[in-house]
């Protein structure tokens, strides 16, 4: 067994095994079997393992994204060696032994080669095939929210529409223009009233005072 192999499978299991851990405690804690205090303490240590396990297998991933580039160059090579030696034994220039012996040892490692290859290629899906499935699950609840926001916003700006109606105020501010011109008048009026009152007791007042006169006079 490969050295990647055998990481990856140790570290593939125990973060399996975390995973099943959290979900077991999950319904502990919503069953009321444990208190809070115990649940945020035990949860925080298996989301530190957790982390630490897909960090060690991301590292894992990327060598083994370099080792399946080193098969394929390895596979190319092998199929150059073995079409060389396919034309130097059509070519008479190597024994029908020595052509057995090579071409098996190519053909055993082309065999080799293109098994380790399908191994990480497939061990690299199974990790591809899990990371989507924790991400498409946070991606979408954004987008909810932003439908809510928009939906939110739009009746505001209907409100901010509705004021902008009121062209009767504009009438209202003309009316006292009016009533002012009334008051102004009924003023004047009423000053030419008493004008004419007080000339009217000044008349009164004046004949009587060549009576008096008369009257002097006559003593």
């Amino acid at each position: 067994m490969s050295s990647w192999k055998y990481s990856f499978e140790l570290v593939l299991r125990e973060l399996d095994l975390a995973k099943k851990r959290k979900k077991a405690l999950d319904d502990l804690y919503n069953a009321g079997k444990i208190s809070r205090s115990t649940y945020e303490h035990i949860e925080r240590e298996l989301t530190e393992v957790m982390i630490d396990l897909e960090a060690h297998l991301g590292s894992l991933a990327d060598k083994m994204n370099a080792r399946a580039k080193d098969l394929e160059n390895q596979m190319k090579t092998l199929e150059v060696f073995l079409a060389n030696l396919e034309i130097h034994y059509a070519a008479d220039e190597i024994d029908e032994e020595t052509y057995t012996n090579q071409s098996r040892a190519i053909n055993l490692g082309l065999e080799a080669t293109r098994k380790e290859l399908e191994s990480i290629k497939t061990s690299l899906s199974k990790i591809s095939a899990e990371a989507p499935k924790v991400e498409e699950k946070p991606a979408e609840a954004p987008k909810e929210a932003e439908v809510q926001e928009k939906t939110e916003e739009a009746p505001a700006e209907t409100v901010t529409e509705t004021p902008t109606k009121e062209a009767p105020a504009s009438q209202e501010m003309y009316t006292p223009a009016p009533e002012t011109s009334i008051t102004e008048e009924g003023q004047t009026k009423e000053a030419e009233v008493q004008e004419q009152q007080e000339e009217i007791e000044v008349q009164e007042v004046s004949p009587s005072r060549p009576s008096k006169e008369t009257s002097w006079g006559s003593i």
